[in-house]
């Protein structure tokens, strides 16, 4: 018998591990892949520096100060993440190429929304999410975290005695259980661990969708330090394709972002994104180098992430990703939650409190579509241009977060409202109505 079992060893996974043993507990942490890494399943590979996002700021201290005109930060093992509000530190050896810019496009390229800082501080940090894992996994094993990995857990049921939570697991073709007295669920957004005790049951569930990363070389009037999304139909989808930065050995690689529908498959936008559409001529000497892929899943977020005795944390309990401070949080108020149940405290209950209050996605009024996600295809690509041309000579706060950026964008339009009831009531007509739906409408 253990004190706690963690299933998942991503950002959220592997700092509750962490602050778990370093609070005295037993702990199992228990993972599917074999090698943590190396990263197989897209994700953005990002540190996002909003003020307060997710409910808080991350700071990051480059040991290198940075080097050459797209100012990347190289390997060096004096970098620092850091939480502003919790007070987590976290060493981090691999490079650091910054977001400077982000760009949405309306179609034809004719007008865009501009994201910066007036001093050119980072909006984010590109980094190397898997060499990150690593150091995290090593901090662990050195203090006596058991490391089950090459394993997956398919079930928990929880006794509701002094047998405490069963754990059944495989591992190469091998099947065993695992008993512990806590469970800390982090194995993201398939939250399997969730489905197996029945904690998602009426959990409204909106889409899923196939994403496919491309990283190619050699595309024209890429720059690595800039966030680019197009949105209109002329580019060939519902949602915007979107070039970020390549992975961490290769910046100079582009990353290309196509997401996808169950009739609108990835790699058939990415053929017409690169072939047919405004911005094709982008990609004529371009090359394939390397792909990625996931399947997104959007569930209502969990407002009671726990039952009995095993608690869900980071994107198996949320809306969308958690990124990298909400995962890295949620493992760290994870620990401390273990440790008050298992001295007779509702910790769980404390978590809940924190996990409701600190992700935007929590709040009934996030999910109002009052922030403009859909403008496409809800808007004709002419309208989108119009709305765009609204934007034109500004430039926003350097805001990466899909919450405040819509905000933003919606934010300058409507100082424009008397002039589109005037000279375009079609598009007020739809503002209108667009921002009284709900998200589950």
């Amino acid at each position: 018998m253990i004190d706690v079992a963690i299933v998942g060893a991503g950002p959220a996974g592997l700092h509750a591990a962490k602050w778990a043993a370093k609070k005295g507990l037993k702990v199992a942490l228990i993972e599917k892949r074999e090698d943590i890494s190396k990263i197989t399943r897209y994700c953005s590979e990002h540190l996002i520096l909003d003020e307060n996002y997710n409910g808080d700021t991350l700071i990051v201290e480059c040991g290198l100060p940075p080097e050459g005109p797209n100012r990347i930060v190289p390997s060096n093992r004096k970098n620092k993440i850091r939480s502003a509000r919790f007070g987590w530190e976290l060493n981090y050896a691999g490079p650091l190429c910054p977001c400077l810019d982000k760009y949405y496009y309306s179609a034809e390229l004719e007008h865009n929304a501009h994201f910066a800082w007036p001093d050119k501080k980072p909006l984010a940090w590109k980094y190397d999410k898997g060499g990150l894992q690593q150091l995290l996994l090593e901090e662990v094993q050195a203090l006596g975290v058991e490391y089950v990995n090459g394993t997956t857990c398919y079930e928990v049921r929880d006794t509701g005695n002094s047998e405490g939570v069963h754990l059944k697991c495989v591992s190469r073709g091998k099947r065993f259980t695992m008993q512990a007295k806590k469970v800390i669920a982090a194995d993201g957004a398939s939250a399997q661990v969730a489905q197996s005790i029945g904690i998602n049951e009426g959990r409204m569930f909106f889409t899923q969708a196939p994403v496919v990363a491309i990283y190619m070389s050699g595309v024209k009037n890429y720059n690595c330090n800039h966030w680019v999304g197009y949105w209109g139909l002329c580019y060939g989808s519902t949602y915007a394709p979107l070039i970020g930065t390549g992975p961490y050995e290769h910046f100079e690689w582009a990353d290309l972002i196509m997401v996808g529908t169950e009739k609108q498959r990835p790699l058939e936008l990415f053929d017409y994104f690169t072939k047919k559409s405004p911005v094709a001529w982008m990609f004529e000497n371009a090359n394939v180098e390397k792909m990625h892929c996931c399947t997104t899943k959007a569930f209502a977020p969990l407002k009671k992430p726990y039952r009995d005795n095993v608690l869900v944390i980071g994107d198996a309990a949320a809306f969308v990703e958690v990124q990298a401070q909400g995962a890295l949080n949620c493992g760290f108020w994870a620990a401390d939650a273990v440790v008050k149940e298992l001295d007779g405290k509702p910790g769980f209950e404390e978590y809940t409190r924190t996990w409701l209050e600190t992700f935007e996605f929590n709040d009934d009024g996030m999910m109002q579509v009052t922030t403009g996600y859909a403008l496409i295809p809800y808007y004709t690509d002419e309208q989108v241009v119009y709305l765009f041309s609204l934007l034109d000579n500004v430039t926003m706060d350097g805001s990466w977060s899909q919450y405040k950026s819509p905000r933003l964008i919606w934010g300058e339009i409507h100082k424009h409202d008397e002039q589109i009831q005037k000279e375009r009531p079609d598009i007020w007509e739809k503002i209108q109505k667009q921002q009284m739906r709900t998200l589950g409408d």
